[in-house]
């Protein structure tokens, strides 16, 4: 056995066409630099296999092992056969540790690789739009279900949901709405009044909140407040087997859990949009009349010819949809709760982002429907 390279962490050798790659000092942490250099500044020179023998190693820790190992890979993959001998079960716990976890280096540079990481991205993606479309069918079954036969549960239940995703919003609303609609009448004037437009600022007040902000700014709070409250009440209820409960006694508890939520949602909703315009149109009228000062009889006259109900009908409209969105999300994530008080945790957050998200995005795609309708 002839030695001929030999450095601070490894001794390298050869015997017959096998090189011996003798391990030295601490494999860790703080080497890793210094091991990868040492590793990839050789080349198996013509042998047929490489061996890692544990030589005069003194530690290995994680970072140690995934060097070794990542390098162990890149031969193989070069078509040299790689092994370890001599290693002490304190330090081939390591090795197999990275190996039982699968790590390839390869894969995502290889065209094969590649593919199977695109293959698995388009599975993972097709059984995700699978569930989405099994679990929105069943959520629209479960309205149906309750809309068709309520009965007295039902009934019940929607109304205790109406008061508490409506009345009970009613005062959050209307305070955030009107501070918003302060807030545009205020950013408004200074920049019309610098062109003597002051005016036109009840224009941009009107339009502003009836199309949008008062009906988004709304159901973004709906969602963070009933969209939330929804997953975990339900997910409390699947964690408690309450669901299971109702099951062996007979009763759907779709038709009585699912159903009064979305269905008063969607009640509760278009009239806290009116609400919130309301509170919108109040804010704009205040700031106007304590700072433009501007009289009510003129800022009523502006606001009848900036806005008229069709202006009011395209906020509006958008209601419903926003409220099916946040009932189905709610209630649809509440009920995947299965296992512990983090998932709770967890499919609430889901629920209020996700929400949100479509409720912007369904906003967007009503935008571009009333443009390319004229409205």
């Amino acid at each position: 056995m002839n030695a001929f390279t030999q450095s601070q962490f490894l001794e390298i050798s050869e015997q017959a066409d096998q090189q011996v790659i003798s391990l030295r000092d601490d494999w860790t942490f703080d080497h890793v630099s210094d091991l990868e250099d040492a590793l990839h500044g050789f080349g198996p020179a013509g042998a047929s296999s490489v061996q890692f023998r544990c030589g005069g190693l003194q530690n290995i820790d994680i970072a140690g092992a995934w060097v070794l190992h990542k390098r162990a890979l890149e031969l193989r993959a070069e078509g040299i056969p790689t092994d370890f001998a001599g290693f002490k079960a304190a330090h081939f716990k390591f090795l197999d540790h990275i190996a039982e976890t699968g790590f390839k280096p390869d894969d995502t540079e290889s065209g094969n690789g590649r593919r199977e990481a695109v293959a698995d991205r388009i599975r993972r993606l097709g059984r995700a739009t699978t569930h989405w479309v099994s679990d929105l069918g069943a959520i629209g079954q479960a309205i149906l279900d309750g809309v068709r036969s309520p009965g007295v549960l039902g009934v019940k239940e929607t109304v205790r949901q109406l008061q508490l995703v409506g009345l009970n919003a009613v005062p959050i609303v209307a305070l955030i709405c009107f501070l918003i609609g302060l807030v545009t009448a205020y950013q408004g004037a200074l920049q019309l009044t610098q062109f003597g437009a002051t005016t036109f600022v009840v224009d941009l007040v009107a339009i502003s909140v009836l199309r949008e902000m008062g009906v988004i700014m709304e159901a973004i709070m709906v969602a963070g407040r009933s969209g939330s409250a929804f997953a975990a009440s339900l997910g409390s209820m699947n964690l408690n087997q309450e669901t299971d409960a109702l099951r062996v006694m007979g009763l759907n508890p779709n038709r009585i859990l699912i159903a009064p939520r979305v269905v008063a949602l969607v009640i509760a909703l278009p009239l806290l949009t009116i609400v919130a315009d309301i509170a919108g149109l109040a804010g704009g009228w205040v700031l106007c009349v304590t700072t433009l000062d501007m009289s009510t009889p003129l800022f009523l006259s502006r606001l009848q010819g900036a806005a008229d109900l069709s202006t009011f009908f395209v906020g509006l409209v958008k209601a419903p949809v926003f409220a099916l969105l946040i009932g189905a999300v709610g209630t649809l994530r509440g009920m995947q709760v299965q296992s512990s008080s983090e998932e709770l945790g967890r499919m609430t957050t889901v629920a209020v982002v996700q929400s949100i998200f479509l409720v912007v995005l369904a906003d967007g795609v009503f935008t571009i429907i009333f443009a390319r309708l004229g409205l």
